[in-house]
């Protein structure tokens, strides 16, 4: 178990798939193998190698140079909002910078879709009920949010009808 991967919450997911109860109730044979997830240094379909550098040195170096988005499923347990939120704010003592516009609700149709928050150059949105493959999760939800962004247009600040 020593081999996770990074960033990975995964012992107690691993001890849940493979309690005997759980492995009753959704019919998992007894002969079929203990659950387990990738590993670093595993398969090759499988490997994790991590690198010296993470995406945040991207957005730094990107930063006032190009209009970024950075957006977050608020269900998302290997990637969780709380996580993107302390990057951006660890990237925030390194810019120098504070939010163009502070955390607001937006809507798609009359249900929050979510929280905006603007900086310099960055837009990072929140997508309720989503989780880090937003646009699989929140097809509608995503097409919005990605083209109102891409049109410079502010996402919804209240509920529509």
């Amino acid at each position: 178990m020593n081999d996770l991967p990074p960033c990975t919450f995964g012992i107690p997911l691993i001890n849940w798939a493979n309690n005997a109860t759980v492995r009753e109730q959704l019919h998992i044979p007894e002969y079929v193998q203990e659950w387990t997830m990738c590993a670093a240094g595993g398969t090759p379909e499988f490997s994790y190698t991590m690198s010296e550098k993470g995406s945040q040195w991207i957005w730094e170096d990107l930063y006032e140079q190009y209009k970024m988005l950075k957006f977050s499923g608020d269900m998302d347990a290997a990637v969780p909002t709380i996580g993107s939120i302390n990057w951006i704010n660890a990237m925030q003592d390194n810019w120098g910078a504070s939010p163009t516009e502070e955390w607001r609700p937006w809507f798609y149709g009359n249900q929050v879709g979510g929280y905006v928050e603007e900086w310099s150059g960055m837009t990072f949105v929140t997508v309720q009920a989503a989780g880090h493959m937003v646009p699989q999760d929140q097809r509608e939800r995503a097409h919005y949010m990605i083209n109102s962004w891409v049109r410079n247009e502010t996402l919804n600040a209240t509920a529509s009808e």
